[in-house]
């Protein structure tokens, strides 16, 4: 039995591992400002921000104003409230993630210190923002959450659950490009951050040994 969870917990370190190691090959890219990546990142952005359809407008609008915190801090409530071992247990986890992932994005935005990308009149929907743009907080959070979700809640109908938040930090990450306040690459460096660091909290849960019991040990 301890062979078998030596391995799987192996098995997410490596993960991780790949994560963000792709993430530090993105950043090194993007402080080059390789030639290349700058006009593939900048012509996709030009392609993703076009409107037209003021529905899209205002489901993009939206998913980028409450996608994050209103969803998340929502769900992971929800889970710890009424989601009984295994709901708990996955509360714990998101609530580590984001603990993690707030500070270290924070951090690295300001190190990579790329501007935000400037839209054509008319074309950013929601308000700029200050911030560095790499990597973006909201591809970051959305789906580290998704991610714990899916590698942790996933047993019979959780994994509805857990296939419909990841469509939705799916569709927040793209949000952020259609508004016009990040480039595509900032979404996928946010996403690889986001996952890196969600296996690496899964890979160590079993030092939550303690947290666990108590968890175990409540009323369903």
């Amino acid at each position: 039995m301890d062979l078998v969870f030596h391995l799987f917990e192996m098995k997410y370190v490596i993960i991780s591992a790949i994560l963000l190691a792709g993430l530090a090959a993105l950043s090194f890219l993007i402080v080059e400002n390789n030639t290349s990546v700058s006009e593939w990142d900048h012509a996709s952005f030009t392609l993703v921000n076009k409107h037209g359809n003021k529905i899209v407008d205002k489901l993009m609008v939206d998913l980028s104003k409450y996608g994050r915190e209103a969803v998340w801090i929502g769900m992971t409530a929800l889970l710890f409230i009424v989601g009984k071992k295994d709901g708990r247990k996955v509360a714990v986890l998101l609530t580590i993630t984001f603990l993690i992932l707030i500070p270290l994005g924070t951090i690295i935005k300001s190190e990579i210190d790329r501007p935000r990308p400037v839209p054509l009149d008319g074309n950013l929907l929601v308000q700029t923002e200050t911030d560095p743009s790499f990597p973006s907080g909201h591809a970051t959070i959305v789906s580290g959450g998704a991610a714990i979700l899916l590698l942790r809640f996933n047993r019979g109908r959780q994994m509805i659950i857990s296939i419909i938040l990841g469509i939705e930090a799916l569709l927040v990450s793209y949000s952020r490009v259609y508004v016009g306040v990040h480039y595509p690459l900032d979404v996928v460096g946010g996403i690889l951050l986001g996952t890196g660091i969600a296996c690496a909290v899964v890979a160590s849960s079993k030092y939550l040994g303690p947290i666990f019991s108590r968890i175990d040990s409540m009323k369903k």
